[in-house]
């Protein structure tokens, strides 16, 4: 049974909560969180210790495994205290909201000899998992052309709004257009070119279109949050030579015909700019399964999730800022 410290019971931090309970291999023994009255509620379970302080939870408790559900900010300095205690990590996505950041976790998990790992769950998505499949297999030919887009109405339900203080959560390149490029560099590496066009932060509408190219193919990325009320959507097309891949309105598609894909077990709605069919227990389960064999993360190494906030970092140099 591997022994769970859980830091940070928000809304992401309840989502994994749920995934770790319905795990047969876990057990959350200790949650941290300053809103410790709001953390016993959520928690509801008098045999898991609430703390208001991770440091005092990692002083007290014998864990295997500390998952990192806070803040962006916090990610970096949160997850190198977790690994010098000697824990294994998983964070939250982004890795961090700085590659200054990101080196210092990777050499922090290097010496502890524990693993670390970013939850980038776009990876464990079924109609993501479904195209990666189709890009490895050649099925379709090699890839033309790829368009990403996800976009929400302005996340205005953040802890002290935490998520419209760029300095704090990278705004939407960080948070939520990450999961996109993130996917992008997960399925082809690095690109050998960038432009963008980015509105900081204006009149709360944060966005970014992306322009990543390379050798023959090119992947436009939009990730935005606005300020009206727009329903969250995530979608994707993929061009090929021989046909195309497209995710829209829950369902995906092959050359125009829908897929039948596995959906993995259905989590409750998260309210947070991802939808709640399937991979939260599956990135979990993965992680879980590295720790019990004592083998490293490949789907998600800490070096490909800091190469995916150095191709948000290099975006947004290249990009205009209107």
């Amino acid at each position: 049974m591997i022994k769970v410290a859980l830091i940070g019971i928000g809304g992401m931090g309840k989502v994994h909560f749920d995934e770790y309970m319905k795990n047969p291999e876990t057990q959350i023994v200790a949650v941290a969180d300053v809103r410790t009255d709001m953390a016993k509620e959520k928690v509801n379970d008098e045999n898991i210790r609430i703390y208001a302080d991770m440091d005092e939870l990692l002083a007290n408790e014998d864990v295997d495994l500390v998952d990192i559900s806070t803040p962006s900010y916090m990610h970096a300095e949160q997850s190198i205290k977790a690994l010098k205690k000697g824990k294994h990590v998983i964070c939250e996505k982004p890795m961090s909201i700085s590659s200054e950041d990101t080196s210092k976790m990777i050499e922090a998990a290097r010496e502890s000899g524990k693993l670390y790992m970013t939850a980038h769950v776009v990876r464990f998505m079924s109609p993501y998992v479904y195209l990666k499949s189709i890009i490895d297999s050649g099925e379709l030919g090699k890839i033309v052309h790829i368009d990403m887009k996800r976009i929400s109405a302005i996340p205005r339900w953040s802890w002290e709004d935490w998520m419209r203080d760029i300095k704090k959560s990278g705004g939407n390149p960080f948070d939520m257009s990450i999961h996109d490029i993130d996917f992008v560099q997960y399925a082809f590496g690095m690109p050998k070119s960038v432009s963008g066009v980015y509105n900081k932060m204006k009149n709360d509408n944060d966005y970014v279109i992306s322009n990543l190219v390379y050798d023959d193919f090119t992947a436009t990325i939009t990730g935005g949050w606005f300020n009206c009320d727009i329903a969250f959507k995530a979608e994707y097309a993929a061009i090929f030579e021989n046909g195309w891949v497209e995710s829209k309105d829950g369902k995906v598609y092959k050359n125009g015909e829908e897929v039948e894909i596995g959906k993995g077990e259905v989590s409750a709605d998260t309210g947070i700019n991802l939808s709640g069919l399937d991979g939260y227990a599956d990135e979990i389960a993965y992680f879980v399964s590295c720790i019990k064999n004592g083998t490293q993360p490949e789907m998600v190494t800490p070096e490909s999730s800091e190469d995916s906030v150095k191709l948000v970092e290099r975006i947004l140099e290249n990009s205009i800022i209107i």
